[in-house]
């Protein structure tokens, strides 16, 4: 019995379709090992060995135990890979990076390929199926290339977008958070102690990067060399600035008060300048429904004498 290929191929598609919609819905089980690895950094200073910054931040990237994602999983992973290199620039420390940045802190340079590769196969899947609706193999194939590009675009954008609005937050956020630290250790508070406090009392892209300085700390990592790797890896230059400073005081300590109320007054001065420029910007495109409906409207309404005048009636 001859199985018709248009109907295997939509039924592939139904299928690929409903995995994607069951694995949107029923979400899988997240892994703790990346939650409990800051702790275990006690255990390694007590041994004499150090903390190890990059297991810190390092995520869990262990395949599952079943058998067919032992025997499929090689392959896909392999296709990812080729997907992601088409795709994102850069190797698997750059897109550790971008993911922390983003927010997406339980989520792995494998799991992004494997989700990339997922929207990528269903988009190509969704746009074939569309075309043989249709009964065209040409609108099949277009429709199909068109998924595969936009599903393959999908968590490139999904995490870029996430930067971008985490940055927007940590720029209004930095200026009281410098405010409450100097206002803590201006009252006898320590560094640490101030930190924590804020990360009690606040919440927010700025105070849950300094929870997990305060993590870090606990677990046995030097003050310093967490603000620093804090300066390091966060998307926003100001708070890259903030943290250095308090990598800075707890090296050399000093007067850190004022350097924290300084660095507050200044992102109070390019926020204003920022949102000054931004007015300006606002300003000038009000104008351009001005000049392109209006103007045209008075400036005919001037010249319509112009002809009587010259010529007469």
């Amino acid at each position: 019995m001859m199985i018709d290929p248009v109907v295997f191929l939509l039924a592939t598609c139904v299928a690929v379709f409903t995995a994607m919609a069951v694995s949107v819905i029923v979400r899988p089980a997240r892994m703790i090992g990346w939650r409990m690895r800051p702790y275990a950094q006690l255990s390694r200073t007590r041994m004499g060995r150090g903390a190890d910054a990059v297991a810190v931040i390092a995520l869990d990237n262990s395949l599952p135990d079943g058998v067919l994602a032992r025997i499929l999983g090689p392959i896909g992973h392999s296709l990812a890979r080729t997907l992601s290199g088409l795709v994102d620039a850069g190797d698997d420390e750059a897109l550790r990076l971008r993911l922390r940045q983003a927010g997406f802190l339980d989520t792995s340079p494998e799991q992004y390929r494997m989700r990339q590769l997922a929207w990528t196969v269903g988009g190509l899947a969704t746009g074939i199926a569309g075309g043989l609706l249709l009964k065209s193999a040409m609108f099949a194939l277009l429709f199909g290339i068109g998924g595969a590009v936009w599903g393959a675009m999908v968590w490139r954008g999904r995490v870029k977008r996430a930067i971008k609005s985490r940055v927007e937050t940590m720029r209004i956020e930095i200026y009281t958070v410098a405010q409450l630290l100097a206002m803590y250790v201006r009252t006898g508070s320590g560094l640490n102690q101030a930190a924590q406090a804020v990360v009690q009392r606040g919440h927010g892209p700025v105070v849950a990067e300094l929870a997990e300085a305060m993590t870090w700390i606990n677990g046995g990592m030097a003050s310093s060399e967490a603000y620093e790797l804090l300066a390091n890896t966060t998307p926003e230059p100001a708070a890259a600035r903030l943290y250095r400073a308090l990598a800075e005081g707890g090296r050399s300590g000093g007067d850190l008060a004022a350097t924290l109320l300084s660095i507050s007054d200044d992102l109070r001065s390019e926020r204003r300048e920022h949102f000054e420029r931004d007015a300006t910007k606002r300003r000038g495109a009000m104008l351009i429904p001005v000049i392109l409906v209006m103007a045209p409207v008075v400036l005919l309404f001037l010249l319509a004498p112009v002809p009587s005048m010259l010529f007469g009636n």
